[in-house]
């Protein structure tokens, strides 16, 4: 499934056609993999305002050098640019420029930008290629993959489509200028996956624990790597999530999105999914009969790198709970959640919204006293 490549990068590519190039300077080889993946006439890159501006300099000249006409534009970071007005105003500008149907459209920046970006390659002239170039963990590790693209209408992601990016560039170099919370966040996806894959990944991480820390380059290069490498094994799997085996990428998300909720979203995506791994995987014990050993393993990884692991003191369970009814995993009255039988064995559970909400509550609760 993989290759190690020039530079010290690593390409990946899956049965949806995507390549994937992981390391330091990465960003540097966009113009070399647009010739080798395309042919594509020209180039849309669409960058987050407040991305690093010395790298966005290195894949402009990047793609220059390969001899590819290229088009630029900005957009502001954030939520606020998941917006249809975003979208045409994007659609109307490369409609002007007369940009073709042979363009690869390349997203640079935050999952907001790489949100909205897709969503437009996958609707301009039908569809067209696109590239994402993340600029954080969180995404690099987990949000570039997968081909979910969407802007917001009234709710978040509310109009989108799945479009795989052809090639995704997640360039290690970016990691050393996020400020640590926004940095440690994104070790959560990490772990959530190894929890997924199997004890020799979670091995790995406990192993390498240290390098992860300091942002050592190599560390980081290969977490991301295998990272990817489970999360793509299982879209491949489950293109458009009618299957359900991509409902398994959901695992400790359904605490993590009621306490996102509960907080006004102020609380870190990572965060909250690293104390949902601890609290649905207390859950699974008492649900599954799941190693109470296999949880403590996954609760003192996350606690080592710096992730919470128990729920905040000032919120109700059950009033935070209450966020589950309106999760997308419902169906009916009834939930479908992930859950560990062990570390490497995901199951998904049906239950009852009430019994879901008592388990969780219950599961909290030891989460909480055992966390203090």
């Amino acid at each position: 499934m993989s290759q190690e490549a020039d530079r010290g990068c690593w390409i990946i590519q899956d049965s949806h056609d995507v390549a994937i190039i992981v390391g330091p300077g990465a960003r540097r080889l966009i113009g070399r993999l647009a010739l080798e993946y395309g042919p594509y006439s020209t180039i849309v890159v669409v960058a987050d305002a407040g991305a690093p501006r010395a790298m966005l300099g290195d894949i402009l000249a990047g793609i220059r050098d390969a001899g590819i006409p290229v088009y630029f534009t900005e957009l502001p970071g954030g939520e606020k640019t998941k917006t249809l007005d975003t979208v045409v105003q994007l659609w109307s500008w490369m409609a002007k420029e007369n940009v073709p149907r042979d363009a690869l459209l390349v997203a640079y920046g935050g999952g907001a930008v790489s949100d909205t970006a897709g969503f437009v390659a996958a609707t301009y002239m039908r569809g067209i290629d696109w590239a994402t170039v993340p600029t954080t963990l969180l995404a690099m590790a987990d949000a570039a993959v997968g081909g979910k693209t969407a802007v917001n209408l009234g709710a978040k992601n509310i109009v989108g489509v799945f479009h795989h990016p052809r090639i995704v560039v997640a360039d290690i170099d970016h990691l050393g200028t996020l400020p640590h919370e926004e940095y440690v966040s994104g070790l959560a996806e990490i772990v959530k996956h190894a929890a997924i894959h199997g004890r020799d990944l979670l091995d790995w991480l406990r192993g390498n624990a240290e390098g992860l820390v300091k942002r050592n380059p190599e560390t980081l290069t290969r977490a991301v790597k295998y990272s990817l490498d489970v999360k793509m094994s299982i879209v491949s799997r489950d293109y458009r999530e009618k299957r359900g085996d991509r409902m398994i990428l959901n695992l400790g998300h359904t605490v993590a999105h009621a306490l996102e909720k509960a907080t006004g979203y102020t609380m870190r995506h990572g965060y909250a999914v690293a104390i949902g791994l601890v609290v649905e995987g207390i859950a699974a014990t008492m649900k599954l009969g799941a190693p109470r050993e296999d949880i403590e393993e996954i609760r003192s990884l996350l606690s080592s790198i710096g992730l919470p692991t128990a729920p905040p003191s000032g919120l109700d369970p059950m009033e935070t709970l209450e966020a589950i009814k309106l999760d997308k995993k419902r169906r009916g009255n009834r939930i479908v959640m992930p859950m560990l039988k062990e570390i490497g064995k995901p199951v998904l559970v049906s239950m009852g919204i009430e019994e879901a909400l008592d388990l969780l509550a219950e599961a909290w609760r030891l989460a909480a006293s055992s966390g203090q």
